[in-house]
């Protein structure tokens, strides 16, 4: 039987979360748990279950911090391979030390068996919540999510981690306060702006089947054949046990860019074989036409359907190359920095952030390089006349014509006198 860690209702095996409060059902041995203490930690709240462990939130016995701790499931505990890569998960982790990926400030191995890790609380929901109960995610939020996974396995991969265990259940979304400006284009080909209320901020979690390149005593050897991770956002690698690189990353986060996009994962079958068949030997289904009601942008699509390519040799080869693409995906709404050229709003391009000149400046630099050994007198006059042409002329005037304007203009300052 699963039991709500709410109302504690209890419900069937099948079934996943709770009718009444739709909160993820958990087994009875968690239950059981709270109130307990784990090393200083004591455990007040379920926040979820996964594969190897159940985190619990907690807080510190003396100093009162509020933590999260993922304590590893008995069944596991016996086992060393288990262990190990429960390890692996808190030392993957901790080794990258990024901003988008969960920090891991603390591990233990009780005697009576349990073992844990602590980590920072995050108070948010994950995205596979997020897309379970209000479906597709709007595209710049969508896109905005893969940009800040993608930085986070960039510095992930950087140091020799590959996640292997990709999915929307693995990815935290916290609410932050609004920094930038949103821009939306018009059906009148016109641009808008508004502050954003909030966005997300995105921290990946759980390096349990993490792939460490350099490996180390703690780290138990990988299986080759073995099938690790999750059937719906396995790269085809994967799906036939074969060793992996960063580029399996690549592949898991174009479906969940997809998932994202089109409310549900490309590839969905009742047998687990299935799906990792699919991911073998099905070429992804295009994400407009499998969602046309949905405003998906060609780019956007480009960027899924390439990380997605059954030949990793033509995914994108890392994540800035990914992170670049999804820059130029967005479509009618964007955040400013992303926003194209148009009346009123010129681009922020490096170009457009360069430092200017003074038109002084601009005008002595002229005057001492010019060849021709014009005096002072005559250049500021021949710069008098150009500045006049350019505004009231829509062509260049012959030399004449420069001529008597000129004259015209000295009359006037005579008259003036």
């Amino acid at each position: 039987m699963k039991v709500c860690p709410k109302c504690y209702t209890r419900f069937p095996d099948g079934e996943r979360f709770c009718l009444h409060d739709s909160s993820v059902l958990v087994e009875e041995e968690d239950i059981a748990r709270l109130g307990t203490s784990i090393g200083n930690y004591r455990l007040d709240k379920i926040l979820g279950r996964g594969g190897m462990g159940t985190v619990y939130f907690g807080e510190h016995i003396y100093i009162k911090k509020p933590v999260a701790v993922k304590v590893l499931h008995p069944q596991f505990a016996r086992y060393q391979e288990a262990i190990h890569r429960f390890l692996r998960e808190a030392r993957a982790a901790t080794s990258i030390n990024h901003a988008n990926i969960v920090d891991v400030t603390d591990f233990g191995i009780l005697a009576d068996g349990p073992v844990y890790f602590v980590m920072e609380y995050l108070e948010g929901k994950s995205l596979e919540d997020l897309i379970e109960k209000e479906g597709a995610v709007e595209r710049h939020r969508a896109l905005n999510i893969a940009n800040q996974i993608a930085l986070a396995l960039d510095a992930a991969h950087a140091v020799g981690v590959i996640h292997r265990d990709l999915k929307p259940d693995n990815i935290m979304l916290l609410k932050r306060p609004g920094r930038r400006d949103l821009v939306r284009m018009t059906p009148d080909q016109t641009w808008i702006t508004e502050r954003e209320e909030s966005y997300d901020f995105v921290k990946v979690l759980d390096f349990g089947i993490a792939k460490v390149m350099v490996q180390d005593e703690l780290l138990a050897e990988t299986v080759q054949g073995a099938v690790f991770g999750t059937p719906e956002y396995m790269s085809p690698e994967a799906a036939r046990g074969e060793d992996v690189d960063h580029r399996a990353d690549v592949y898991s986060l174009g479906v969940i860019l997809f998932d994202m996009l089109c409310g549900r994962p490309p590839f969905e079958a009742a047998q687990s074989s299935e799906v990792l068949s699919m991911h073998i030997h099905t070429p992804p289904p295009s994400p407009r036409e499998f969602a046309p009601h949905r405003e998906i942008t060609e780019m956007a699509e480009g960027v899924i359907l390439k990380a997605m390519q059954k030949d990793p040799g033509k995914r994108y080869q890392d994540m800035v190359a990914f992170r670049k693409d999804v820059q130029e995906a967005y479509g009618s709404i964007t955040y400013r920095r992303n926003a194209g050229p148009s009346a009123g709003m010129p681009p922020k391009s490096e170009e457009a952030r360069a430092p200017k000149k003074r038109l002084t400046e601009e005008l002595d630099e002229w005057i001492t390089q010019d060849p021709t050994g014009i005096t002072v007198e005559q250049a500021r006059m021949s710069a008098l006349v150009e500045t006049a042409e350019k505004a009231f002329t829509p062509t260049s005037m012959s030399p004449a014509d420069a001529e008597k304007l000129a004259n015209a203009l000295d009359r006037a300052l005579d008259d003036d006198e």
